[in-house]
């Protein structure tokens, strides 16, 4: 869309240029291509931020919108796909989200591929060396690709980094983890804390153990609003239809059974969700639509 918006503004200031010759014209159709170039620059915005009921600042940090396809789904029927991906794709992100706690905290929830993340968090006037605690949700590349530079040097050089134990197990061992959590597990090593994180409590965020997608994926509740990692790659298809898992995730049955687990807690409660790979703006509000599936509403951008 900003390309060819782009190309009509150019197009514009050309015919100003050779057919029309008052000045008046041309400033009016300056002033309109730079009116239709504004919303489309909006629209690729990247960062959007919530204030939870106690005060607590949640910041989507989002490295952009993308397309996924059926071929990663298990379980979805013809009918499914035909019913939720009518254009062949669903919408997904890739997202972290930074806490701006009501005692002057930042906290990173994931650090995506790290590709936007420095840019995002210069939004809001954060630096690498302002962040107190990093919580990873699971040690997948496009949630840990932050934490490291291009020489395998911390990127946060003051902040704590949080994990629960069966994920650092999992990680840290060398036939079934990778080469970039044990580097990352390295470069961290002064300032990793490992779990149990059912009794982790860090102020107002609260641990939530939700395995299934990786052997120690982990959610974080934040007053109403639970950052829930990986729960869902699909929106359009795994809300209405939260039976149907993703090729990559690490125990497919296990991870249907947290999805419909932490839902039910969640419609019950009220809560809003936060996810890494729910489309901008990364937050909303889920309820049940009686036929054992959801309705996810986003915030109001």
């Amino acid at each position: 869309m900003y390309h060819i918006v782009k190309i009509i503004f150019f197009f514009a200031l050309k015919l100003t240029t050779t057919l029309i010759y008052t000045k008046t014209m041309k400033t009016t159709l300056i002033m309109l291509a730079f009116a239709l170039l504004a919303p489309a620059a909006v629209g690729q915005t990247n960062t959007f931020s919530y204030k939870t009921k106690r005060g607590n600042e949640i910041i989507l940090l989002s490295e952009g919108q993308r397309a996924g396809n059926a071929s990663v789904l298990i379980g979805a029927t013809p009918e499914i796909i035909s019913e939720t991906m009518p254009g062949g794709s669903y919408p997904s992100a890739t997202n972290a989200f930074l806490i701006r706690t009501v005692h002057g905290k930042h906290i990173l929830i994931d650090t995506g591929f790290g590709k936007e993340l420095f840019k995002n968090l210069q939004q809001y006037g954060v630096t690498a060396d302002m962040i107190d605690i990093i919580l990873i949700t699971h040690m997948h590349s496009d949630h840990v690709g932050g934490l490291l530079d291009e020489n395998g040097k911390k990127q946060f050089p003051n902040a704590q980094l949080h994990l629960s134990a069966p994920e650092y197990e999992y990680y840290s061992n060398p036939n079934t983890g990778s080469e970039q959590a044990i580097a990352i597990f390295n470069a961290y090593r002064d300032k990793l804390k490992i779990g149990p994180f059912n009794e982790l409590e860090i102020g107002s965020i609260k641990a939530i153990p939700a395995p299934g997608h990786t052997p120690g994926h982990t959610a974080f509740l934040i007053n109403n609003v639970l950052v829930w990692g990986d729960i869902t790659h699909a929106m359009a298809v795994q809300m209405p239809y939260p039976q149907v898992a993703v090729t990559y995730d690490y125990d497919s049955k296990q991870a249907i059974e947290t999805r419909l687990k932490l839902l039910e807690f969640i419609t019950k409660e009220k809560l809003i969700v936060a996810g890494m790979h729910i489309p901008y703006p990364g937050m909303g509000t889920p309820v049940a639509n009686g036929k054992g599936g959801y309705i996810f509403t986003p915030l109001e951008k």
